[in-house]
C-alpha cells in the first residue's frame, strides 16, 4: 500500500519541477539559440519604448544599460558563440544572468491588476486597477502616513 502512495508523490514532484522548470525558461528575457546582437537590440528597444518595463528605476536601468553594452562588445568581437574564449563566454553569461534577474522583476512589478471595489455607501461596484509596484507604493506609504499619525497624533495629507 506505501508504494503506490509513494510513487504518486515521485510522479507529482516530478510533474511540479517540470513546469516550474518551463515556466521560468518563458520567462527569460534572453532566449538560447538566438543571436547575441538581435537580442540586445530587442532588449534596448523594449528599455527606451517607455512602456516595457516602466517600473524600472533608474539605477536599475542604468545597470541594465551598463551590462548590455558590454555583451554588445563581446559579441561584436566575436560573432560566433565557438570564436569567444571561455572566460568571455563566463562573462556574457554572467551578464546575461544579471539581465534576464532585473528585467523579469521589473516585467512582474508591471503587471496589472485589478479589482472590483463597492464605494462606501453604494452597492454599484467599479474596477480599480493598479501595477503591483503602484501597489506596494501605496501601501508604503499608507503605512508611513498611519506611523506618522500614531507618533505624531494628527494624520497628513
Amino acid at each position: 500500500m506505501k508504494h503506490p502512495v509513494i510513487s504518486a508523490v515521485l510522479v507529482s514532484a516530478l510533474a511540479l519541477v517540470a513546469a516550474s522548470a518551463g515556466a521560468k525558461s518563458a520567462e527569460e528575457v534572453f532566449l538560447p539559440g538566438k543571436p547575441l546582437l538581435q537580442q540586445v537590440e530587442r532588449i534596448e528597444i523594449e528599455l527606451n519604448d517607455g512602456e516595457t518595463y516602466s517600473e524600472l528605476r533608474q539605477e536599475e536601468r542604468g545597470k541594465v544599460r551598463e551590462t548590455l553594452v558590454r555583451i554588445r562588445a563581446a559579441a561584436e568581437q566575436y560573432p560566433t558563440k565557438d570564436a569567444m574564449p571561455e572566460s568571455v563566454r563566463t562573462e556574457v553569461f554572467n551578464d546575461q544572468q544579471v539581465v534576464n534577474t532585473v528585467l523579469t522583476q521589473a516585467r512582474e512589478d508591471s503587471r496589472l491588476i485589478c479589482r472590483r471595489e463597492k464605494t462606501i455607501g453604494s452597492n454599484m461596484s467599479s474596477t480599480q486597477c493598479m501595477t503591483v509596484a503602484e501597489r506596494a507604493r501605496q501601501k508604503d506609504k499608507a503605512q508611513r502616513d498611519m506611523g506618522q499619525a500614531q507618533r505624531v497624533g494628527k494624520f497628513v495629507n
